[in-house]
């Protein structure tokens, strides 16, 4: 009995453990879009489709953030004025110029702005650097770019990114240290314009953007009650390992008020048409993001993301195509804002916008998702021991020497239960030998036994279940705690990547590796299956079902190969402190002749069974009403 609940418990561990690993897959949502939603969208697509999606590359370089830098003059093709504002209308003066970038800064990040779009065209992090200690820059203007289409008539539709814009040096206020302000303007003549502004303050990732519209109600139509909005993003590898910055790569989104979503981080190629308000959409790297927020003004659209396995130029490449509501005014103005930064939970929690709900922290699958309060939690205690500024590899050993002191008592109790069952081996091989091939009437008789004995069979599972949700919270914890990005222990470089002790290229496989955590990691798990095996009453009555114990972290160890050290760290430490916790028990807690004189005292005098034992034996009764006619 105990060996085959040995046994089931690996193989239940095992399903979860995989099972939780290669999840990558929610069902998405297939609400039917209403016929005025769907509508707009088309209408918006429309307007995309008129124009192309073409950037211009301005090349950029550093300077003081209060003056003009570096900027670069487009050749101008000489136009034929007509031809020009039959094309552009009141626009036709900013189709042709030159662009100009102008730099806005504070201590955390150095934001590059241009002429041409008017738009974000880089995004330095200078408290961070790339996996090869390179500047860590978010995007450039070759790989992001965010521009609005509106129609001007029937036929002739503007998308901003085509367009110079106006610097106005004059409102390019600095307020002391703390803030900074840039405006330029698309002018449509005659005091009519579309004006972008972006405001930064001196310690914040987050940058105020206001879109300004004055006058354009006399030159967008009447009839219009929408702005398109294109946003793409090729996100640029900044991480060691891509294909865990892969797997932790996804677009967010959230709906105003409401949950927090993400397309499939696992499919290739993900498309989402949504038609209800999104607050804000976020392109989520494993550890940075880029975030564009509202007030709930992202109408309706669709979201791609896309990436080919064996193209290694990039992350992934996310499209945002959406709407904001337009009603005719003199004037009209959208408050948005810009993060650029980190995937710190505690940073993204600080602007009370849900923004942390991107790390994610359990699965995906709803019936799981209580596990993310245990994740919390651990990175609660974490941030704790963070302050302390110790070691990376010492604070996740105090963590696990603290989970271990919380679960001893059950453990304790585990490890008695395990030689209570040991003590009972010779009348439980006796209770076989006797009834053969009954197996229905042979767990009856065991089941008496252990209840006359005071033995609970499922007493040695309790701290494995218990344990579960705890490993599996560390497995979504530590990939995503940017505070071990790039911080060694011991041989490990990078405890947010693998710790690669030796790498080789194979003909079917490429580039592959072996993690040294990983190996230690499984020969510990093997020590402790040795030990269990040897505590197992049962053990060397079904001989050919002992083995499974071994080859589980066998196969476990190809599947985290590639996770990082932090992880694999971890569990080596779980298996250490779980092999040296048995034996300190075994060996100076655990009294054989103590326990068999409580046993044969539990058999003079029997507990009443209790609730569990009695489903079991009214289970086992009904196995065997079911049995009978069969004979």
């Amino acid at each position: 009995m105990k060996n085959k609940e040995t046994v089931i418990g690996w193989l239940l561990i095992a399903v979860l453990m995989i099972g939780f690993i290669f999840y990558q897959q929610k069902t998405m949502k297939e609400d039917q879009l209403k016929k005025a939603a769907l509508k707009q969208t088309e209408q918006a697509d429309s307007l995309r489709a008129k124009k192309s999606s073409t950037v211009s590359t301005p090349v950029i370089t550093s300077t003081d953030s209060t003056r003009v830098i570096s900027p670069e003059k487009e050749e101008v093709v000489s136009t034929d004025s007509s031809s020009l504002y039959k094309e552009f209308g009141p626009f036709a003066d900013a189709s042709k110029g030159e662009a100009k970038t102008f730099v806005i800064e504070n201590k955390l990040q150095k934001i590059t702005l241009s002429t041409k779009g008017g738009q974000v065209i880089s995004v330095e992090l200078k408290e961070y650097k790339t996996w090869d200690k390179k500047p860590l820059i978010l995007f450039t203007d070759s790989t992001n770019s965010l521009s609005y289409q509106f129609a001007i008539d029937d036929d002739r539709v503007i998308d901003t990114k085509d367009f110079y814009f106006e610097p106005l040096s004059e409102d390019f206020v600095v307020s002391g240290d703390s803030t900074k302000t840039f405006v330029m303007r698309l002018n449509a003549g005659d005091g009519k314009y579309f004006e972008q502004k972006y405001t930064l303050s001196g310690n914040s990732y987050m940058l105020n953007y206001d879109v300004t519209l004055v006058g354009m109600n006399k030159v967008i139509p009447l009839n219009n009650t929408f702005i398109g909005i294109t946003w793409k993003n090729s996100q640029p590898k900044l991480e060691h390992s891509l294909e865990l910055e892969r797997r932790y790569s996804a677009l967010y989104y959230r709906f105003n008020n409401s949950d927090v979503d993400h397309l499939d981080e696992g499919k290739e190629d993900v498309e989402y048409v949504f038609d209800s308000p999104l607050e804000w959409i976020s392109f989520k790297q494993q550890f940075f993001n880029s975030t564009l927020l509202s007030q709930g003004q992202f109408s309706r659209g669709k979201l791609k993301s896309h990436y080919h396995k064996d193209d290694l130029g990039y992350v992934k490449q996310y499209e945002a195509n959406f709407t904001i509501p337009y009603k005719s005014a003199d004037s009209t103005n959208y408050a948005f804002q810009y993060y650029y930064g980190p995937n710190s939970f505690n940073t993204l929690a600080s602007y009370k916008r849900d923004l942390q709900s991107i790390i994610k922290l359990s699965p995906d699958f709803w019936l799981f998702s209580w596990m993310k309060y245990i994740t919390r939690f651990i990175i609660f205690i974490f941030t704790l021991f963070d302050k302390l500024h110790l070691n990376y590899g010492i604070i996740i050993l105090l963590m696990t020497l603290i989970l271990k002191l919380a679960l001893h008592p059950l453990t304790a109790k585990s490890i008695e239960s395990s030689a209570k069952m040991k003590i009972l081996a010779p009348e439980l091989a006796a209770l076989k030998e006797k009834y053969g091939e009954d197996q229905t009437r042979f767990s009856q008789e065991q089941m008496k036994l252990y209840q006359r004995a005071g033995v609970s069979p499922l007493g040695g599972c309790l701290p494995m279940l218990l344990q579960m949700p705890i490993l599996m919270a560390m497995y979504y914890f530590f990939p995503a705690s940017i505070e071990l990005r790039q911080k060694a222990f011991l041989w490990a470089p990078d405890l947010s990547s693998y710790d690669a002790i030796l790498t080789w290229a194979t003909p079917v496989l490429g580039q592959t590796h072996l993690s040294l955590f990983t190996v230690l990691m499984t020969i510990t798990s093997v020590m402790q299956a040795v030990m269990n095996n040897q505590m197992n009453a049962m053990g060397n009555q079904q001989p050919g079902m002992k083995y499974i114990p071994y080859f589980m972290p066998l196969m476990l160890m190809f599947v985290f190969n590639s996770f990082p050290a932090a992880l694999t760290y971890y569990y080596l430490l779980q298996n250490l402190l779980g092999v040296g916790h048995q034996w300190v028990i075994q060996k100076f807690v655990i009294n054989d002749e103590k326990l068999r004189k409580q046993i044969e005292e539990n058999k003079k005098n029997p507990k009443k069974k209790s609730g569990l034992m009695k489903r079991f034996e009214d289970m086992q009764k009904q196995a065997e009403q079911r049995s009978k006619p069969r004979k």
